[in-house]
């Protein structure tokens, strides 16, 4: 089945491999998702150039829905039939994201969200895995090592019911950012204080999504934001494609 979806995050995991989804024309979230080892991201580019990027309409050869709640969007599709079609302008970006709003966090999940540490649902159960949020305030962008010696990338912010959150930002586009500027000599304090100056200047939607259940937390969903999208843009037009290593 052919099918058009409009790209909403492209998401760093491991090892290389990124998480993609977005929406149909009837508003359907989709992930398309491959069996292991899954999206490498060389796929997201055809040539030089990238086809896949949030705000981009791609055509996919769609095979067979794998829900696996609360992951109820994945559905397998042919990585050899996708199509970039067009980039969606400004305005009709905008609109589309407005129309995938939820109030808050929980309203996204339907289900009791827990802590300790992070913030996380439980595997197994749930409508859905992905949503967007208006945050009603960004007060903290966080870009540090971790005592394991691996670099952070972290927002603070309240949702629209005054929900605080603090998690991690896996929007490839936005790590890749933060690298790039650290790579030409700015440093982490400033970095992250001019991402937060750009946030709080901006109209910003946050798109908020489920990992997977890992080994030491099987049973656990944890919360993160996949996508981070601004009007004016923070990335002035420009793709993870822009930002990323030139050696990969």
């Amino acid at each position: 089945m052919k099918k058009p979806i409009v790209i909403t995050e492209v998401t760093r995991m491991q090892a290389g491999r990124v998480c993609i989804a977005g929406y149909d024309q009837h508003g359907h979230c989709l992930r398309p998702v491959l069996p292991p080892p899954g999206i490498h991201e060389t796929t997201l580019y055809s040539g030089a150039h990238a086809i896949i990027f949030p705000s981009a309409k791609v055509e996919f050869e769609f095979t067979q829905p794998a829900p696996q709640p609360p992951h109820t969007e994945d559905i397998l599709y042919d990585p050899a039939a996708v199509r970039f079609a067009e980039r969606q302008p400004e305005e009709r970006w905008h609109k589309m994201l407005q129309a995938t709003v939820f109030p808050g966090v929980a309203a996204i999940f339907e289900q009791p969200i827990l802590t300790d540490p992070g913030h996380y649902v439980m595997d197994g159960q749930g409508p859905r895995s992905l949503g967007t949020i208006r945050p009603a305030r960004i007060t903290q962008v966080i870009h540090e090592l971790s005592p394991e010696n691996k670099w952070q990338y972290r927002l603070r912010f309240e949702d629209g019911t005054g929900a605080a959150f603090r998690l991690t930002v896996t929007d490839l586009a936005w790590r890749y950012c933060c690298d790039q500027q650290r790579l030409q000599g700015e440093t982490p304090p400033h970095i992250a204080a001019s991402l937060l100056h750009a946030l709080q200047a901006s109209e910003v939607y946050l798109r908020v999504g489920l990992a997977r259940g890992w080994q030491k937390y099987p049973g656990r969903c944890y919360i993160q934001l996949t996508g981070i999208h601004t009007f004016p843009d923070y990335l002035k037009g420009r793709t993870f494609a822009d930002f990323a290593p030139k050696d990969q």
